[in-house]
């Protein structure tokens, strides 16, 4: 047995305080029950050896109490081993040797003199002299605490809002540069399934703004900005058509409101042909080269 004066043994990133009757980890309490805590200690004193059951009964169990000692001492190594995350089948710091005992494997490390715990209660007698003698600082340092946490909690609110709040896109109207015929109905047709096909990207990321919003704004002289802050939009798709009687262009781009920046831009080309399909057609093609560059914008949930 080591001398009593070896009052904190210390394993892995565990200490027991014999004086204080504490077992920490990384300096914060881990609850453990007196009778666990002193088969803690009968082990820990030992490192390395077989500690007997008889031994433990003897050191921790007085002769004159009347309690069912295996039960006792199984349900005690139970405790021990939940509150420093080890395991019977595979132990890293307690093994048992049936019907014989136990014996702990990790290294430990003996720490003489005061304990923690009594070191903490000095300190916190001088911080209490320390505050009643002087309360214009306390009262001073009070303002100040309070005035970070208020600070603190309105930062908070305002980064939970903007995670929340999704990324606004706003589809406009593709204008017509056809040359040959009006194309104003492929264009509102393409325009609509854009629309569409942008708000099933991922809607808990990315909103869209519907199409009757948007539309106010063909052959618009306004500016990014101006369309932008109307919409309440953080991100503008638009483009336009050319075509002849073989087939279409569409040119589009996609702008992101707050630096004026041009994400990303193509030309899609298709033959004449069923508009319908055409529009279900280009529109798909747009969303799928769009897709990456909004949700790398769009804040993650």
């Amino acid at each position: 047995m080591r001398p009593a004066s070896c009052r904190v043994f210390r394993f892995g990133s565990f200490e027991a305080d014999v004086d204080a009757g504490e077992l920490r980890r990384d300096g914060v309490r881990v609850s453990l029950q007196d009778q666990p805590f002193q088969v803690l200690i009968a082990l820990l004193d030992r490192p390395g050896e077989l500690v007997w059951r008889d031994d433990l009964r003897a050191q921790v169990w007085p002769q004159d109490t009347y309690v069912e000692f295996d039960h006792a001492l199984n349900t005690a190594v139970k405790k021990i081993r939940i509150a420093i995350g080890d395991c019977a089948t595979s132990p890293q710091y307690i093994e048992t040797i049936p019907k014989r005992g136990y014996r702990f494997l990790a290294p430990v490390e003996v720490v003489d003199g005061p304990s923690p715990k009594t070191e903490d209660v000095r300190a916190v007698s001088r911080y209490r002299r320390w505050f009643a003698t002087n309360p214009v600082t306390v009262a001073l340092l009070v303002v100040v605490l309070l005035s970070a946490v208020l600070l603190g909690t309105r930062w908070r609110i305002a980064a939970r809002d903007s995670a929340e709040k999704p990324t606004i896109l706003a589809v406009l109207p593709l204008e017509d540069w056809s040359e040959v015929g009006s194309r104003t109905h492929l264009c509102e047709g393409i325009t609509q399934e854009l629309i569409t096909q942008a708000g099933h990207i991922d809607p808990t990321r990315l909103a869209v703004a519907p199409q009757a919003a948007s539309a106010a704004y063909r052959h618009t002289q306004k500016t990014v900005a101006e369309v932008a802050r109307e919409l309440r939009a953080d991100y503008l798709l638009g483009g336009n058509l050319r075509g002849d009687a073989r087939g279409v262009r569409v040119t589009v781009e996609l702008i992101r409101v707050r630096d004026g920046a041009r994400l990303w831009g193509e030309n899609f080309d298709r033959e004449a042909g069923n508009s319908l399909a055409l529009e279900t057609d280009i529109a798909a093609a747009i969303t799928a080269k769009a897709k990456p560059a909004l949700l790398t914008e769009a804040p993650s949930r």
